[in-house]
């Protein structure tokens, strides 16, 4: 699961390259590289960027949710931005928006 990642400011940012976010073999190794990235980082703000990203599986959802509470077991808050109009709509339906930090860019 290809991701591009650099610090800069406290802040970490990572961002996601694939379209589509679907097969679970490839969910559960982009997630290993998210914990593993956060494992070696010492920033306190986390930036996961879904610039790329048209289409995810509801599966991500849970995965995000588990990716949230091990940032702030490390103590950063994480921010997601550039998220596609379809893909905000499936946060807003499951009211995961109020759950989590979701920006424009």
């Amino acid at each position: 699961m290809p991701i591009d990642s650099y610090a800069k400011d406290d802040i970490l940012t990572i961002r996601i390259q694939d379209e589509r976010l679907v097969e679970p073999e490839h969910l559960k190794r982009l997630f290993d590289d998210l914990y593993a990235l956060l494992g070696k980082t010492d920033q306190q703000q986390v930036v996961l960027d879904f610039g790329p990203v048209k289409f995810m599986a509801s599966a991500m959802l849970g995965k995000l949710v588990a990716l949230q509470k091990k940032c702030e077991e490390y103590r950063a808050k994480l921010k997601l931005c550039s998220v596609a109009p379809d893909i905000l709509e499936v946060f807003k339906i499951t009211k995961l928006n109020k759950g989590f930090d979701i920006q424009s860019d």
